[in-house]
């Protein structure tokens, strides 16, 4: 049974379950190069059919994500077009005049520049009165129907083919069935908003998932998400920077901004609600947070969501009589959150996989589907994450002489990693773009910018020179699977492969790994590396373990800033030229800057 898996909203994505096997999985902006790209996702159901070996006329079934899509999201492509500027357009000239003035203004007007071609907008055209306008079901209903008619456009697949699966219904099938779990496992999802919900509660065992609880009223995400703007980044996006901004925060920098945090939502019993409801999201914490200093106000705000998850996880447990859980949705990418999480004594085992954002809403979909359809279907889940394109270097000589490669860079064929851990021993830094690459935000090893953890310098020289990053913000280091007691705290032995938990280190760790840690609380990120899951970065890594006794690389995604996950290798190159790395290396080949 051939299951095509697909996401149009945020982070559009597709995937290929094929007789229980999850074949292929890719993001559309890995093609296109517009990150968090939106819309039907042409490229990324063209890579999965291809490495699934099938054709349109084999696809048995198509289960696409989100019941309910906001066609005026779509057609202003929100989520993959908008600035930071755009943003603050919305607020003050939608939601303050909607929200707070209470009179309607039509939003496409706001944003007559921003277009989708991806489908039929035109009866957004006939739309004249603004009432509603985001949030008007009939304009779904709408929608709804242009999507199916353009997965018939596109695909040539009949309708009765075609399955709509809820949002959260797709977090929680993606968190489950992704996770090492099949007996009493809690799974919990918590994001922003998605058809009607912004969390939920199931139980999982065996190939049962059975909903237990529903809330509208978690708006953690969404305040998260505003603040975020408010501190002059930008939403849906720039989340992790505001959780890494935080740490630097004194309490007596946080404790204010912490206080009005928590005037708003509460954890009561398994749901959440409000004390004080705020007029919106944004102006109402504006006005109150006035005059604070931005890391106090990060600080104060991770707090706060650390608080309220942590009760709700704990009150969950023991509402359910169970102490396994698996958790998913946006705020599944606050990892400090789930550090929380993890240390709580009602939590005996917990996994986060690896792409908590909506972007495994294609995998989660057809999951769903996948069991609907046949109960006894074993889905086989996958011991790692590389699910993408893999790297056809056979043009590689055509791109080195298109590039002009040869007057700047060396090029070595039959490269060794004995030679690559050389280099990093060196403290050169070491783009790897090698096999298939990884789903999801975190970069594992096969599209990663590698550097000696040990040496604190390196920090800046990636920063400065390569990926332009905030200067507060941390790196993670990959650490052989075999040594992860040697650098984290992890008494409870919880699997860390995603980079998805954060844990304290040891005083090791403060030296071996001092360059891939937080700087102000001494926290790590880190991804365990196997034989099973990725055996030549794991040699890669053994081989550096070799020369220096350090079991683990400093690994940060290779992307130039603003930038998706590098694909092939003319996006690795492309990379390399805009940025003063030291050795690209592209399966066997190393391109190696001269002047070093």
């Amino acid at each position: 049974m051939n299951i095509l898996g697909i996401n149009e909203g945020h982070m559009s994505s597709a995937c290929l379950i094929k007789d229980g096997k999850l074949i292929a999985a890719v993001c559309e902006e890995r093609f296109t190069r517009n990150k968090n790209e939106q819309g039907y996702p042409t490229n990324a159901i063209k890579y999965c059919l291809e490495a699934g070996e099938i054709t349109n006329e084999q696809i048995d079934y198509v289960a696409t994500a989100t019941k309910e899509l906001q066609p005026v999201l779509e057609a202003t492509k929100r989520y993959s077009e908008f600035t930071i500027k755009d943003y603050l357009r919305e607020n003050n000239d939608y939601w303050k005049p909607k929200l707070i003035e209470k009179r309607e203004v039509n939003y496409l007007e706001l944003f007559p520049e921003k277009k989708n071609e991806n489908y039929d907008l035109s009866f957004l055209k006939e739309i004249k009165d603004g009432e509603s306008f985001i949030t008007n079901k009939e304009l779904s209903k709408l929608f709804k129907k242009e999507r199916i008619e353009n997965l018939k456009r596109q695909l040539n697949v009949s309708e009765d083919k075609i399955f709509f699966i809820d949002h959260h219904t797709g977090h929680a099938h993606y968190a489950y069935f992704m996770s090492p779990f099949r007996e009493n496992v809690l799974v919990l999802t918590a994001d922003a908003w998605g058809d009607g919900c912004n969390s939920s509660i199931w139980i999982g065992n065996g190939n049962n998932l059975e909903l237990k609880h529903k809330s509208s009223d978690n708006s953690l995400a969404r305040i998260y998400r505003n603040i975020t703007l408010l501190l002059g980044m930008k939403p849906n996006e720039h989340e992790y920077k505001v959780m890494g901004l935080a740490p630097y925060a004194t309490d007596y920098q946080s404790d204010e901004p912490y206080e009005i945090f928590k005037k708003t939502l509460y954890v009561d019993g398994i749901d959440l609600k409000y004390n004080e409801k705020p007029s919106d999201n944004y102006f109402w914490f504006k006005e109150r947070l006035e005059g604070y200093r931005f890391d106090g106000i990060a600080g104060g705000l991770q707090r706060f969501t650390e608080d309220i998850m942590t009760q709700w996880v704990m009150n969950s447990l023991k509402h359910f009589g169970l102490e396994k859980i698996v958790l998913s949705g946006g705020l599944a990418l606050n990892i400090k959150a789930n550090k929380a999480i993890s240390e709580l004594e009602e939590v005996n085992e917990f996994f986060v996989p690896s792409a908590g954002g909506d972007e495994s809403q294609s995998i989660g979909a057809a999951l769903y589907l996948m069991n609907k359809l046949d109960n006894e279907q074993e889905f086989h889940e996958p011991i790692h994450d590389y699910h993408g394109p893999g790297i056809d270097d056979s043009s590689l000589t055509d791109l080195i002489s298109e590039f002009n490669l040869e007057k700047d860079f060396e090029v070595k064929h039959n490269i060794s990693n004995l030679e690559i851990a050389e280099f990093l021993r060196d403290d050169l830094i070491v783009a790897r773009c090698v096999g298939r690459s990884e789903f999801g935000p975190r970069a594992l090893g096969n599209r990663s910018i590698l550097a000696n953890p040990s040496n604190i310098k390196n920090v800046t020289k990636i920063n400065n020179k390569i990926k332009y990053r905030d200067f507060w913000m941390p790196f993670t280091p990959s650490i052989l699977s075999e040594r992860a007691s040697d650098y984290i705290k992890n008494p409870k032995n919880l699997p860390s492969p995603f980079m998805t938990i954060a844990f304290d280190s040891t005083e090791l760790a403060r030296k071996d790994l001092v360059a891939a840690m937080h700087p102000a609380d001494y926290t790590i990120r880190p991804q365990f590396v196997d034989k099973q899951s990725n055996l030549g970065y794991y040699d890669l890594i053994k081989k550096f373990e070799g020369l220096t006794g350090i079991g683990g690389l400093l690994n940060t995604s290779m992307n130039l800033h603003g930038e998706p996950i590098v694909t092939n290798p003319s996006d690795a190159i492309h990379t390399l030229i805009n940025s003063e790395l030291d050795i690209l290396v592209i399966n066997k080949t190393a391109i190696i800057r001269k002047k070093i």
